[in-house]
């Protein structure tokens, strides 16, 4: 069977909210492991594209690169854990888990109450779901849909930023869980019209710099 993924959330720091009219955000990803440039590539087209319905504009960028002179509208810092690019993965490639087994692949840190622009994304769960693709899938099919599955599984997390809820909603990929094969299929799950409204509301904060 299929394993299922849940979104998880811990805690601490304070909330960045967004800002009126189109925002520009800036993402900055931390890798633990140097991670598979074809897999990051699709994965912020992934992203790009969920996220289009709700007017955000993202600007990605290594958290290394930062020199503290480019201004955003908002942050988002983004931790990958793991190996983010396409390896052998640990154990039997025929273990899927145990009916109803559930894996937390992501977290957003949560405050009081308040959704943080910080996430976490376990890599060596997410690269799970590569067991998923047709027997016999090459190198770049497989580096294409992880980075479809690291997407998808980021754009969850930022709709928790971007909505600046806790809550999920009842349909699609703001759901509190989706199976590992969604997360590969080439017509996978998307945001609904009110999940990408919600993301899209402004509230008014001056821009931000990084630093």
């Amino acid at each position: 069977m299929p394993r299922i993924f849940l979104w998880a959330a811990c805690a601490v720091f304070s909330v960045l909210p967004l800002p009126a009219q189109q925002p520009r955000v800036g993402i900055f990803m931390d890798f633990e492991r140097v991670p598979g440039p074809a897999a990051v590539a699709a994965m912020e087209q992934e992203v790009n594209q969920l996220l289009k319905p709700a007017g955000i504009t993202l600007d990605w960028r290594l958290a290394k690169e930062n020199r503290g002179n480019l201004s955003f509208a908002s942050l988002v810092v983004l931790r990958f854990k793991g190996s983010c690019k396409v390896e052998p993965l640990p154990g039997s490639a025929g273990d899927f888990g145990s009916f109803g087994e559930t894996h937390a692949l992501a977290s957003t840190t949560v405050s009081g109450g308040r959704v943080l622009p910080f996430s976490e994304v376990e890599c060596d769960e997410v690269r799970g779901a590569l067991r998923f693709l047709r027997a016999g899938a090459g190198l770049k099919e497989r580096q294409l849909a992880l980075g479809r599955a690291l997407g998808r599984v980021v754009a969850h997390e930022l709709y928790h930023i971007f909505a600046r809820t806790t809550a999920h909603g009842a349909r699609g990929l703001a759901k509190p869980s989706q199976s590992l094969e969604e997360l590969v299929s080439v017509e996978g799950p998307k945001f609904g019209e009110d999940d990408s409204r919600a993301m899209g509301k402004p509230a008014a904060v001056p821009e931000e710099k990084t630093r």
